[in-house]
């Protein structure tokens, strides 16, 4: 059985999902005003190793990427190139596409804009204040994190360590640590009609709306980078409980380390930035890919250019077990298929399937046999194209 680790309980867990055979998984997605980096594609290739290997199992998989494009980055862009937001975030959603499409990612089945669910967004804000968990101050609405249990939990904060927090800075504010819901006081230059007054649906509420609307009242996979636990995903959870009355609305919280580059977290605001278009235009997706699952999806990475060029020794290998796969497989094969199986069990343990697979492609140069059909399935569990 898969074991995933639960960012929520702090341990691994066995993962049963709430519906039979039909895993639900949303994973935040990019703000569509740049160019995807290999942090991103980090991000996608080990949900969608996660999402193969499910479907592996025997699993279905529904996977919902929200694309954020209610935002002041989006909106400068629009303005610098005398745009709409529109034409940004359509551009770059399409060179998000492509992206994926080239590093091989096929398993999401639906990408959602932001602002196609403004009127959702509204709708649920109204019901949060109708519950009383909400409240509105000088115009803006604010998510009242005093009303939510465990809030700080996904986190691990206690109430004294969210106080410190200064978030979303307003007159009016009853506690220091409150979520804005919705913004009417700040100008953006762009703005929608609501029946809070005119503003911009807030960043956590966006995606909670998405979520619900398309996954309702539960799912099962919520994933992102570690840097998102707080506050964005511990104000969608505190969120969506609320919603939903649901205190586990969510089966597992999966994090995906950072990656690092000059020994600081790749970001555009660095300048740091290594582009997946690059990079596969350069070196293909299949070394991307042995690169990418060469660490613990949990860990941090430096992200080193010799040592992706490292992985090429496997590649080879890989493709010469591909040349010599016959009808037939040696039973230590067998035993080393199983081993790579049980490691991505243990919390989608990659490098340590990566280490048997290339005992077994060396096993295989060596003389003993695998069929083309044991071949194809960890070709197609890891997605390496042939």
């Amino acid at each position: 059985m898969l074991k995933l680790y639960n960012s929520f309980s702090l341990s691994k867990e066995d993962f049963v999902p709430f519906e039979k055979n039909l895993v639900k998984i949303f994973i935040c997605g990019p703000t569509v005003y740049d160019y995807a980096h290999i942090g991103h594609a980090r991000i996608f290739l080990t949900y969608d190793l996660l999402s193969r290997f499910l479907v592996d199992q025997g699993l279905q998989t529904d996977v919902l990427v929200n694309l954020t494009d209610i935002n002041q980055n989006v909106f400068n862009k629009a303005r610098e190139n005398s745009t709409t937001y529109k034409d940004v975030a359509k551009f770059y959603t399409s060179a998000f596409e492509n992206d994926l499409q080239s590093l091989g990612v096929q398993s999401v089945n639906r990408l959602a804009y932001v602002s196609d669910y403004v009127s959702q967004i509204e709708h649920e804000v109204k019901k949060l204040v109708e519950k009383g968990a909400a409240y509105m101050a000088h115009g803006n609405v604010y998510l009242d994190v005093s009303q939510v249990k465990n809030y700080g939990k996904i986190s691990q904060q206690t109430a004294s360590q969210l106080n410190l927090h200064r978030l979303d800075i307003g007159p009016g504010k009853k506690n220091p640590e409150d979520i804005m819901l919705w913004n009417c006081t700040d100008d953006f230059d762009f703005s929608w009609k609501s029946e809070f007054g005119y503003g911009i649906p807030w960043w956590h509420m966006q995606d909670t709306a998405v979520a619900f609307e398309n996954f309702s009242k539960n799912y099962d996979i919520h994933g992102g980078a570690r840097e998102l636990l707080y506050p964005h995903h511990e104000a969608h959870l505190a969120q969506y409980q609320l919603l939903s009355e649901s205190e586990v609305p969510v089966k597992s919280w999966v994090h995906v380390g950072l990656v690092f580059s000059g020994g600081e977290k790749m970001s555009k605001s660095l300048g740091n930035v290594v582009w997946i278009k690059d990079l596969v235009g350069k070196h293909g997706s299949n070394l991307i890919r042995l690169y990418i699952f060469s660490k613990h999806y949990r860990d941090d990475m430096e992200f080193s250019e010799k040592d992706m060029l490292a992985k090429k020794q496997l590649l080879d290998l890989i493709y010469l077990t591909g040349m010599q796969a016959s009808d037939v497989t040696h039973q230590e094969i067998s035993n080393l298929i199983c081993y790579i199986i049980a490691a991505l069990q243990d919390d989608l343990d990659s490098p340590t399937a990566l280490a048997r697979l290339e005992e077994l492609c060396a096993e295989v140069k060596n003389g003993k046999s695998i069929s083309k059909t044991d071949f194809n399935r960890l070709r197609e569990i890891f997605g390496i194209k042939a």
